[in-house]
């Protein structure tokens, strides 16, 4: 599998290294691009079959679904390294994160006429967004409880329900750095500093959303 390699901000510029967040970014780039282009071509089909292949993980664990390991890694190669990849029969959580990032990004495309991996703005900030769209205070309650879970089951159940509501009003994020903090999650001594960083970017993705002229 390939080396690093670096993300991009929208000019094209690196910003960031971490192959588990290249591996996402990358895949679902190509896969929105495919899907959005021509649709008569066969990247077209492909990329919807293949989303639609994802999107079937959606909801399900790993160990329930015995070729989504097989797809995701296939999805995210060559960018998917070495050191991502599990031992034997245990799945690394870079997998399992990965698998969760692609499997929500296969919801969230569905039937998208615009990209829903956009690597300007976070899941949570996405969420704030949505919540300022909407005059029930039904999203943060369902922020809150994710950022409360006390299981990953839990919590993959309310990030779910946040990506099917982020797709009705076409909001996207970046699929790359999520799949990176799902990852950090996974790590008792991460999950705090995320847990954090996900309740402030909300806040601020709520607020800002008030003042456009405030977005970066």
């Amino acid at each position: 599998m390939a080396n690093s390699k670096q993300g991009e901000k929208p000019n094209g510029e690196s910003v960031f290294k971490d192959p588990l967040r290249t591996a996402v970014s990358s895949a679902c780039s190509r896969l929105q691009g495919a899907y959005l282009g021509d649709k008569q071509s066969p990247a077209h089909h492909s990329s919807r079959a293949r989303l639609a292949e994802l999107r079937r993980g959606a909801g399900l664990k790993l160990e329930q679904n015995p070729l989504a390991l097989e797809l995701t890694i296939y999805s995210t190669f060559p960018e998917f390294e070495e050191n991502l990849v599990g031992k034997g029969d245990r799945i690394s959580d870079s997998e399992r994160a990965a698998y969760f990032a692609l499997s929500l990004f296969g919801v969230h495309m569905q039937s998208a006429t615009m990209p829903m991996h956009v690597p300007v703005r976070t899941f949570a900030n996405a969420c704030g967004v949505l919540s300022s769209r909407r005059e029930s205070s039904s999203v943060k309650h369902r922020v809150d409880a994710m950022l409360l879970a006390s299981s990953e089951d839990a919590r993959m159940i309310h990030v779910r329900s946040l990506v099917t509501l982020l797709r009705a009003e076409e909001i996207g994020f970046d699929y790359g750095k999520f799949a990176q903090d799902l990852r950090g999650l996974m790590n008792p001594k991460k999950r705090p500093s995320i847990q954090l960083t996900w309740g402030r970017d909300f806040a601020l993705g709520f607020y800002r959303s008030q003042s456009p002229q405030q977005e970066p």
